[in-house]
């Protein structure tokens, strides 16, 4: 504890008020009050423990003791490692007030942006408003925002994708998986009907992959088992500190049932060519069935942001400590959501932006940044290719503050060749997949550091350990040796 600095949080008489501890968490980022992670923390300090699950921290706060001794708080810390983190700056986004400034400017950057169409061709997504605008960010460490229409839900369409692929990569084997789709952009629109090298689908984020993988989805069970099978680990993934969690919306699911009638196409061109093993007209329905249903999840920002920074984490539910989908698999869906996840614009995206993601025409856009967090934006208006308008300018435009930030330039993109640098009180530092014992997430936003940042930066990147590096080249084939991603993580912090 001998980097625990108490000293603005403590009263004249030298105790720790606990107000002022609350205030810390939130400023952090750290729900206190909701963060499952934290309650018997919580607990701890308050008069009532029964009472101390409320909505809002403020009201929370006057169920706790006014204040304990320092002595009282470390010895609560030493049993809480994230309370530990809070309160010595070692949270992945050491400046989270700094970087919620960002992230809100960016946000308001394209509140009144009105182009884009509503998607027409499902009925029950053209009802949506397009004025609705919401993001939500979750770091790997649980720190999380929310801005604007974010208790709004809608429904992942093809969000949905990458995250069934996953299940099944662990369920039968990535290679029993690659038996069936490939791992190549197919140049085409999302919903072409043809068949890549191999004569099997491009890929499995592209409708022709994704009908493909779902006919892979425990093939001797009821169509509710397989549903509950694949239902039950987007809920791992999703679980967090949202009331509303996940569910499903049953209009859209009939909407794309009776509408979907190139899907159906899809599917018998699948069972002509033999991509797909259905021994009738029945199970084909079934496989476009659930497909339909996988869809047809309803979720808000909230939750998404969840979800992706479960990816974030190599496949551990932050707030759980679950492990719902295994490195491997991880690795490999953020390589396909890197080169294939934003339709039509995927190549561009990579170009400009450097991070997986994958995009739904309900509006959604989940964004994974490794060993960091995720955003989650939604916004029912979308450009030509079917991405969200709202979410392509918020996230240039958010990106852009660090990438003109003159301690950030030209280290930004993931395969910039130059090395991480230290300006100042400026952190720049490299991220990769994340490492069980968290070195490189600990390194960041820590006090006493200096001289560990100095000789990161001093490394080359031919260096990288492993948990420095994030390879691409089991799934996309983009053999890069590793990437490299500007953060805002500690913009000032105290120097020893």
């Amino acid at each position: 504890m001998t980097d625990l600095n108490l000293a603005d949080l403590c009263d004249d008489s030298g105790n720790v008020v606990t107000s002022k501890l609350v205030d810390r968490f939130y400023d952090s980022g750290i729900l206190l009050f909701k963060d499952p992670r934290l309650k018997s923390f919580v607990d701890a300090l308050s008069i009532s423990p029964d009472k101390s699950s409320v909505q809002h921290h403020s009201l929370a706060s006057n169920n706790l003791h006014p204040s304990i001794t320092p002595d009282q708080l470390s010895s609560l810390l030493q049993e809480h490692p994230l309370a530990q983190q809070v309160l010595t700056q070692g949270l992945v986004v050491g400046d989270f007030n700094t970087f919620k400034e960002d992230v809100i400017s960016a946000f308001d950057s394209v509140r009144h942006d009105d182009s884009g169409e509503i998607t027409t061709y499902i009925p029950g997504l053209s009802t949506y408003d397009i004025n609705k605008w919401s993001i939500s960010f979750c770091s790997v460490d649980g720190q999380v925002m929310a801005l604007g229409d974010y208790k709004d839900t809608f429904t992942l369409q093809s969000v949905t994708k990458p995250i069934l692929y996953g299940i099944m990569c662990d369920a039968v084997g990535t290679d029993t998986v690659h038996k069936y789709v490939g791992k190549e952009p197919s140049g085409f629109g999302f919903n072409k009907i043809k068949l890549g090298y191999g004569d099997v689908p491009h890929n499995p984020l592209i409708n022709i992959g994704a009908i493909t993988v779902a006919s892979l989805v425990l093939p001797q069970e009821s169509i509710s088992e397989r549903f509950e099978f694949c239902y039950s680990k987007y809920k791992d993934m999703a679980s967090n500190m949202a009331p509303g969690g996940i569910s499903f919306n049953n209009v859209v699911y009939l909407s794309e049932k009776h509408n979907g009638h190139r899907n159906y196409a899809i599917g018998h061109y699948l069972l002509n060519k033999g991509c797909i093993d259905a021994s009738s007209t029945g199970r084909l329905m079934e496989i476009l069935e659930l497909y339909f249903q996988l869809c047809s999840i309803e979720v808000d920002t909230r939750t998404v942001a969840t979800m992706g920074a479960t990816l974030a984490n190599g496949g551990k539910n932050v707030f759980t400590g679950e492990e719902v989908l295994s490195r491997n698999t991880v690795q490999n869906m953020l390589s396909l959501m890197y080169s294939c996840g934003m339709y039509d614009y995927s190549g561009e995206w990579s170009f400009e932006i450097g991070l997986p993601a994958k995009s739904g025409v309900s509006g959604v856009i989940m964004v994974v940044l490794p060993n960091l967090g995720s955003l989650a934006m939604w916004s029912p208006p979308l450009d030509h290719y079917g991405n969200s308008v709202r979410g392509l300018g918020f996230t240039r435009n958010l990106l852009s503050r660090f990438k003109n930030d003159p301690a950030h330039q030209s280290v930004f993109h993931p395969f910039s060749s130059k090395r991480a640098t230290f300006t100042g009180n400026h952190v720049l530092t490299t991220i990769g997949m994340r490492c069980p014992t968290r070195e490189l997430h600990t390194v960041a936003g820590r006090r006493g550091l200096n001289t560990a940042r100095a000789n990161l930066a001093a490394q080359d990147s031919t260096d990288l350990t492993a948990a420095q590096s994030w390879n691409y080249s089991s799934g996309s084939g983009l053999a890069a040796r590793g990437w490299k991603l500007a953060r805002k993580l500690s913009r000032a912090v105290p120097r020893m």
